[in-house]
């Protein structure tokens, strides 16, 4: 009879029907969960039949929970001393495991010593390293890891040897090394050799690097969780450009935060740019007054405010409200900027009392208010306003300033705007 239970067969030999019966219920034990009498049976099977096979199903239940070692170890323990190994180390594996259980690690050393750690098996290597770290010897368990791991480049035997060298060996460089050198070798490598990678850099407060990391995991799978990660560390680091960069290179979905990036940097073309395609592609007027409000912030930096730049900004700004932006922010600026530059100055004052029904207590709102009651020749009135202006506000702002001494003046010396350009 051949059955197949943990990655061991049982013989292939002709058996007899006792011995079948007793296999049919070890397994069904088994598969109960009723460990300690599959294990009993497995062990009955062994001294029916001498078959080490049955030996060794026995030790694997012992070491299940309710298990009991101590009825294998001598039987096991026994095999190996007499048998030896003939190329097959399953049963020092197994009994090195079943004193690792038991906390024998003094028994277990000499079979580790002469049986598993010159393996060249991983698993050998590994179960080597586990007894070598329950003994304290951490640099020999390191020693044996790594050994494991170029065997087969086991991201599980890797982390093993990290958690070591960061924990016990309190070696955080020796991990990194160890980190950087498995991903240049493997870029696909899992997510967790990355977090493992990104937490060490963070302990050493290397944000530049833990930012970098956080960019190749997205590039492996866009997550929102990654992007936010590399958002918040660029803005901590106010590494504006190079989130630009990066968000350049993944469109899709980031085009507001691009956005307010390229208006961060006064990267007026692009942002124009992306503004008028958002607006192609969304038909929110929105974009319509953010593209009116880059084309005059443009030409102001660049000093080249002309009559053809504020009818280009006006054909914007009367195109955004047609179609029917009434957010309080773009109709301060439209209304501000035509009182401002004296285009219609009672439009301006609409469109900035509009924008105050919104938010009556906007101190910017109140300073358009006051500077357009400043255009109309009310300075007493103005100068209402512009005292709630500066409560709030004070006088740093070079606009603030500039207004409340020009309508300081108008009211002391009862000349208006219009008699002063008249005179």
């Amino acid at each position: 009879m051949m059955t197949l239970l943990g990655g061991v067969g049982f013989s292939s030999a002709p058996s007899s029907p006792r011995e079948d019966a007793l296999i049919v219920r070890g397994l069904l034990s088994e598969e109960a969960t009723r460990y300690r009498e599959a294990q009993r049976i497995f062990l009955e099977l062994y001294r029916l039949t001498a078959k080490p096979e049955y030996l060794y199903q026995a030790a694997r239940e012992a070491m299940m929970p309710g298990g009991d070692p101590e009825r294998v170890l001598p039987l096991l323990r026994r095999l190996v001393e007499t048998k030896g190994i003939k190329g097959d180390r399953l049963p020092a594996r197994l009994l090195v495991a079943l004193y690792a259980r038991e906390g024998a690690l003094r028994e277990a050393e000499p079979v580790v010593k002469r049986w598993l750690a010159t393996s060249d098996d991983p698993r050998d290597l590994k179960l080597a390293a586990t007894v070598a770290a329950d003994g304290g010897r951490y640099e020999k368990a390191v020693e044996l890891l790594q050994k494991a791991y170029l065997k087969n480049r086991d991201e599980k035997l890797l982390l093993d040897e990290v958690t070591l060298l960061q924990n016990k060996l309190h070696d955080p460089a020796r991990a990194i090394r160890l980190l950087e050198t498995h991903l240049r070798f493997d870029p696909e490598a899992s997510v967790a050799v990355y977090f493992k990678l990104i937490e060490l850099y963070a302990r050493r407060n290397d944000l530049a690097k833990v930012q970098e990391l956080y960019k190749k995991l997205y590039e492996k799978d866009p997550q929102d969780y990654f992007l936010k990660k590399i958002v918040k560390l660029s803005l901590y680091r106010r590494d504006f450009e190079g989130l630009a960069r990066f968000l350049e290179k993944h469109p899709d979905g980031n085009e507001e935060l691009l956005y307010t990036l390229y208006k961060e940097l006064d990267r007026f073309d692009k942002a124009i740019a992306l503004a008028h395609r958002r607006y192609r592609e969304t038909g929110k007027p929105k974009w319509l007054a953010e593209e009116a409000i880059l084309t005059y912030e443009k030409a102001r930096k660049e000093k080249r405010i002309t009559p053809d730049l504020l009818r280009r900004f006006q054909r914007l700004f009367d195109r955004a409200l047609k179609e029917g932006v009434d957010e309080s922010l773009y109709l301060n600026y439209y209304g501000y900027t035509l009182i401002d530059h004296d285009l219609d100055v009672q439009r301006g004052m609409a469109l900035v009392r509009q924008a105050l029904k919104q938010q009556p207590d906007n101190p910017f709102y109140l300073d358009s208010l006051a500077w357009g009651l400043y255009k109309e020749g009310r300075c007493a009135e103005a100068q209402k306003v512009m005292q709630k202006v500066i409560a709030a506000e004070g006088l740093k702002e070079p606009d603030i300033r500039m207004h409340a001494e020009s309508i300081r003046r108008c009211v002391e010396q009862g000349r208006t705007p219009a008699d002063r350009a008249g005179k």
